[in-house]
């Protein structure tokens, strides 16, 4: 269930908004963002169609969609304490009320040492979701496998309540967390009632340049939790598992191009929230995405992109006697950036992209315009 900011914490912004300029002596206050907004000229997927009651598939149907769609519209607010210490929120606006997407506190030991503590965007899983801001995004929007590989682990928009301590020495950047393992505005005490010691969602990454233009990363993380009673349901168990691989290159070997290339995979051993195992007794699920970029000046782009996800047969209600489960997208696209020194401040996408989902060969396509507008300080 999506959960609202509150009146409280909306009119605590508020006020802090007010107060800004007379605190100046104390701390500054930070306050930017960004906002998408799509316009879908086409969007067509084939779906299955079916008769009443238990009877047979009968067949696929087309539907098409088209009109605009405003994707993201949402607020920073940065309160730096002192060098060491600051405050950050995210709000998102674009639905019906304000979100809150992350809020959490930094202590700026070192360089090579920083701890946060709140509700964030955790590095356990694969760089697409924990490192590359919605803002960064180079195409109208993420591959699947990234997404869905957050969602099963336990992540709720990429995010979850914890700790992580993270840095950078040089060209290497760390990352290690601890969190609940539930996602967004679940709390142990409340919404956790029950859970055996121990229990969470523990991980992290590594992304290091290894040499100019060639970057390795990697994630690890595993979500182990026993006797969990949660929102009143339960007790059950969680025990899942994920790894990713990343190989990204920029101006290596070939002027202008630059490259992106991320493998993951996810076992689960348990069927709580919705899971379902194979014949196996596990749930696995991995896939890759893999793009490429050429700049043809510094405000124009030329990109592609491809990415597979798998999943094996029985696991999603689905008769076993399939192969597999799988889904793939083709993805092209120009991007125009616009700049105001050396601060972007507006990209514009147009992308055409289709693909396949099985077992039934499903087809779908797109045709979306974005127009992002930034405002981050």
């Amino acid at each position: 269930m999506k959960r609202t900011l509150q009146a409280p914490s909306f009119a605590l912004l508020t006020i802090i908004f007010i107060i800004a300029p007379a605190a100046q002596a104390q701390l500054s206050v930070d306050v930017g963002g960004y906002i998408q907004t799509w316009y879908i000229a086409n969007q067509s997927t084939e779906v299955v169609t079916t008769s009443q009651g238990n009877l047979p598939v009968l067949g696929t149907e087309t539907i098409d969609t088209q009109g605009f769609r405003l994707r993201r519209a949402r607020l920073l607010t940065r309160a730096n304490i002192n060098e060491t210490f600051s405050v950050t929120s995210w709000i998102e606006l674009a639905g019906t009320s304000p979100s809150l997407l992350c809020f959490y506190a930094d202590a700026r030991i070192r360089p090579w040492f920083v701890v946060r503590v709140g509700q964030i965007m955790m590095p356990g899983q694969s760089w697409d979701t924990a490192n590359n801001a919605s803002s960064w995004l180079l195409f109208y929007d993420r591959a699947p496998i990234t997404t869905t590989l957050s969602n099963v682990m336990g992540y709720s928009a990429f995010r979850d309540l914890g700790v992580m301590i993270h840095g950078r020495q040089g060209s290497f950047y760390y990352a290690i967390q601890a969190g609940n393992g539930a996602g967004r505005f679940v709390q142990a005490g409340s919404n956790i009632t029950e859970r055996k010691p121990g229990g969470g969602l523990y991980g992290g990454r590594f992304d290091w340049e290894i040499v100019d233009g060639l970057t390795i990363g990697s994630h690890v993380a595993t979500n182990q939790q026993r006797g969990v009673v949660q929102a009143g349901v339960g007790p059950y168990d969680i025990n899942r598992t994920s790894y990713s691989i990343r190989v990204a290159t920029n101006n290596f070997g070939l002027n202008r191009v630059f490259t992106h290339f991320e493998y993951m995979s996810l076992t689960a051993k348990d069927e709580s929230r919705g899971i379902i195992l194979n014949q196996d007794n596990e749930y696995n699920l991995n896939g890759f995405y893999a793009q490429l970029g050429y700049r043809l000046t510094r405000e124009w782009h030329l990109l592609g992109r491809y990415d597979e996800m798998a999943e094996k047969p029985g696991q999603t209600g689905i008769n076993v006697n399939y192969d597999r489960i799988y889904s793939n997208n083709y993805l092209f696209g120009i991007t125009r950036y616009i700049f105001d020194g050396n601060r972007e401040i507006m990209r514009a996408h147009l992308n055409y992209g289709f693909g396949q989902s099985g077992p039934m060969d499903l087809d779908n396509s797109i045709l979306v315009l974005v127009f992002q507008l930034r405002f981050i300080p």
